[in-house]
């Protein structure tokens, strides 16, 4: 049998540590935990907002039944009202929308280049802050999930930053149902929303901004973590050495 070889991989992270998700927090307890009864509070304030949303959809906006019968449906101009309900404007509802305002938030942030361009497009505008980010990460895989605390961070300096609120997957199913959406893994509300006074002045004295030391302290030079791995490969057994009959032994 062959030697086992060891193969040796190198990986390296970043040597910052990851941000912190805070929980719907108890602030009664001395160490932080999930409330129930505080995501109940919060739901009890989130979910009248966005069922004008749900109402619309559901009486409005036909289920799609096919790319056959959707092409084929006419629908008289009189039988859908202009407009959605006002505070649908003040939402990003879902992971594209969400992350494209923080994107374009944080992008409005960064310093101007010394050598502008004066032939590049002028950059569009970011929007309205975001006041609070819903994000129910046991839906979503954690690539998708891993870059909205840094986003959220650049997005706003740490007095006006959105407050990353990780809801549970029986809170999510209840913001989808009250949306008429089937999932509803990301939602962002806008500040100054009107309705949502009262959610986002309890989201504010009961979750904590998003702390990113590294990123709200004077930089500081730190090395790349270094990953050693050594792997032993699986061995492979010695071929099998078959005689070839003679005709003499038929």
């Amino acid at each position: 049998m062959d030697k086992p070889k060891k193969t040796t991989v190198h990986s390296l992270s970043l040597p910052y540590p990851d941000p912190q998700w805070y929980h719907i927090i108890c602030t009664i307890q001395a160490t932080p935990s999930i409330s129930v009864e505080n995501e109940q509070a919060i739901l009890h304030f989130l979910l009248p907002l966005l069922q004008p949303i749900g109402d619309f959809r559901r009486e409005h906006v036909p289920r799609s039944k096919g790319k056959g019968r959707a092409g084929n449906r006419t629908i008289a101009g009189d039988s859908l009202p202009v407009w959605m309900p006002e505070v649908y404007d003040h939402l990003t509802v879902g992971f594209n929308s969400t992350v494209r305002r923080l994107e374009s938030l944080a992008r409005s942030r960064k310093p101007q280049i010394l050598h502008a361009d004066p032939d590049a497009d002028p950059p569009e505008a970011p929007g309205v802050n975001l006041a609070t980010v819903f994000v129910c990460r046991k839906s979503l895989p954690d690539i998708m999930t891993s870059s909205i605390p840094i986003l959220i961070a650049t997005s706003a300096p740490i007095s006006g930053r959105a407050r990353l609120v990780n809801v549970s997957a029986e809170a999510e199913v209840k913001i989808a149902r009250a949306l008429h959406q089937p999932r509803v893994g990301v939602l962002g509300i806008e500040l100054g929303t009107v309705g949502a006074e009262s959610l986002l002045h309890y989201i504010q004295e009961n979750v904590p901004t998003l702390d990113v030391p590294w990123l709200d302290q004077a930089p500081t030079y730190q090395s790349v973590n270094v990953t050693i791995v050594v792997s032993t490969g699986k061995t492979r057994a010695a071929p099998l050495s078959r005689k070839r009959k003679t005709p003499a032994e038929g």
